[in-house]
């Protein structure tokens, strides 16, 4: 009788760590996808001239509604999760894509260059500061 008493007992720490542990992933999973994140959306021409602004575009957020933007406009949207889909369609219809980009975890704003973005160059997200 005394030698099947522990080995319950071992198998009682399994248990409980186990579910511990399973506590632990979940809090981690509920902050990364409930975590917010404020993005602007800019629609400006670089300042050397190496990408220019869109005339006139309509841009959809995530599940946003869709926002007009004109030459030299910015807008602010705030953002759960780490994904951002940003649905790009220009008033002359030259312009017709979606781009899905991964938000850093520790950022808690970035601005995203819209037609640096459309002209496929690096560097369309930064952090920015809102102070």
């Amino acid at each position: 009788m005394t030698s099947f008493y522990f080995l319950k007992k071992p198998r009682r720490a399994l248990i409980r760590s186990g579910l511990a542990l399973v506590y632990v992933l979940l809090g981690i999973a509920m902050f990364v996808s409930g975590r917010s994140h404020t993005v602007l959306i800019d629609n400006r021409a670089a300042e050397d001239g190496s990408y220019n602004a869109i005339k006139g575009m309509s841009v959809t957020v995530n599940h946003n509604p869709p926002s007009d933007f004109m030459k030299g406009d910015r807008d602010k949207f705030t953002i759960k999760g780490q994904t951002l889909r940003i649905k790009v369609e220009s008033f002359d219809g030259k312009i017709d894509s979606t781009y899905t980009l991964k938000l850093p975890l520790t950022e808690d704003s970035v601005i995203v260059s819209v037609p640096k973005l459309a002209a496929g160059l690096e560097g369309a997200m930064e952090p920015f500061d809102l102070n």
